[in-house]
Parts: structure tokens; sequence; C-alpha cells
């Protein structure tokens, strides 16, 4: 059976993301030098996931997370190799911290907490008072901020997931407003360019309209004076037809059948 993709948890991607921010602005870009960024990165995923990684899976989460950054393998395994020699002496200072005696502990804890909290929340230990109780107290007061500092934190990332998905929404939208506003443009020159057509042609057609009344007026008038003149001749030929009549039957024509008066 093959194994499933290695995948970070929902928390642990989210953790890395609000990491990756501060990360690629503090290591920009450079070809020819990978390792401060991968010594970066390599850090939030140990605090995001707490483990360390082969240097293949470091690859696989560069790729999602981290897609222009291409370091070589040996890159990968000589900043893996130097970051588990940091945890490893971290580990170590933290036991050695943890041999200090309780007194001791107690008071360190004590000056630190009265710094950053004030005089008020730290209890007074009387004389007397064993210091293994006031370790206790101590400790459950640690544990107590450790577990509201993890809720912060886990809270903080979530927010800074929200926030890097809100930016690029808010990129895409802005990318997309940029296309409208560029159709926009187009169309209302496009608009522009064929209100300015209309215009000519209306003007076209006007002048047109109106030539073509003028020359309807003007062969109207010729009309009228042609049908007045051949209405003038008319009556002067039906008079001079009428005479020429009259002279031919006065010299003794013969009158058609169709003008002869009286019974046939």
């Amino acid at each position: 059976m093959t194994r499933p993709p290695f995948k970070l948890a929902d928390e642990e991607a989210r953790v890395l993301v609000a990491r990756l921010q501060a990360i690629e602005a503090a290591h920009p870009l450079d070809q020819r030098d990978h390792r401060p960024f991968v010594r970066a990165f390599m850090r939030a995923v140990h605090e995001a996931t707490h483990k360390t990684f082969s240097p293949a899976i470091y690859r696989r989460l560069l790729s999602a997370y981290a897609p222009q950054r291409r370091p070589s393998t040996a890159t990968l395994a000589i900043e893996k190799q130097l970051l588990c020699d940091e945890l490893a002496l971290e580990r170590d200072s933290a036991v050695e911290g943890a041999t200090l005696g309780a007194p001791r502990l107690a008071a360190l804890i004590r000056s630190s907490i009265i710094e950053v909290m004030g005089e008020r929340s730290v209890p007074r230990v009387h004389a007397g008072t064993e210091p293994g109780v006031d370790v206790a107290f101590w400790r459950e007061r640690v544990a107590d901020l450790e577990r509201t500092v993890s809720d912060v934190q886990a809270h903080a990332a979530r927010l800074a997931g929200e926030l890097l998905a809100e930016r690029v929404i808010a990129d895409v939208l802005r990318g997309e407003l940029a296309a409208a506003r560029q159709v926009l443009e187009a169309n209302a020159t496009q608009v522009g360019k064929l209100a300015g057509e209309l215009e000519e042609s209306r003007r076209f057609t006007m002048r047109a309209i109106d030539e073509a009344r003028g020359e309807t007026r003007a062969w109207r008038d010729r009309c009228t004076v042609i049908e007045a003149q051949a209405a003038a001749r008319a009556r002067e030929d039906n008079i001079l037809l009428e005479t020429f009549r009259q002279l031919a039957y006065q010299r003794g024509a013969a009158i058609p059948a169709t003008l002869q008066k009286g019974p046939k």
C-alpha cells in the first residue's frame, strides 16, 4: 500500500503562512543564495509542527508555500542538519536550566512576573512556607500562561491566514476592477465614435431631405405652370377648331351625322 502524500494540518498551515510573510520580507529572493531563507523557513516549519523532516519533505513544502524558491538538495540537507544541531543545543540549555534549585527557580520566576505583571500579582511567601508549595504555584501559573500564549498564537495564526486570504481576494478584485475599467473605457470610446458617426449621418440625411423637398417644390411649380399653359393652349385650339368648322359648314361642307339635329 502506498503512503498518503505528506500534508500539513490546517492549524500547522495557518501558523506557517502567518510566519511566511515576515520571512519573505526579511529574506528577498536571491537566486545565488537561498540559505538564509531556507534556514528561516525550516525554523518556521518546526515552530508550526514541532518536528523536523527530510530534505524531500522540505522541498514539497517549499513548492507548496514558496514555489519561487528552488534551493538545491545539498542546501536543504545542510540547513536541516544545522537546525537539528540548534535544537539539540536548545534542549541542552533547557535541561541545564531545569537543574537549578527550586528556591532559585522560584526566585527567578517571581522576579520575572513582578517585572511583567507587577508586585500585586505575586503572592507573598511567609516564613516557614515550604519552597515546594511556591514552586508548584508558579508551575501552575506558567502552565496557564503557556496555554494563554498558545491560544493567542493560534488565534493570531487564524487571523493571519484570514488576512492573507482577504488580501488574495482583494488582489483578484482589483484585477477584475482594472479589467472592467479598461473594457468600460473602450466601450465609452466606441460609443463616442458611434455617436459622432450617427450625428454625421443625421446631418447628411437632413441635407438630403431638404434638397429633395426643394427639388419637389421646383418640379411641382413647373408642373403647375405647364398645366396652366396646356389648358390655355387647349382653349385656344378649341376656339380655332370651332372657327374652322363653322367656315367649312358655311362653304357647303357636309355635316357629320353625329352633329346633325333632329330625328334620325
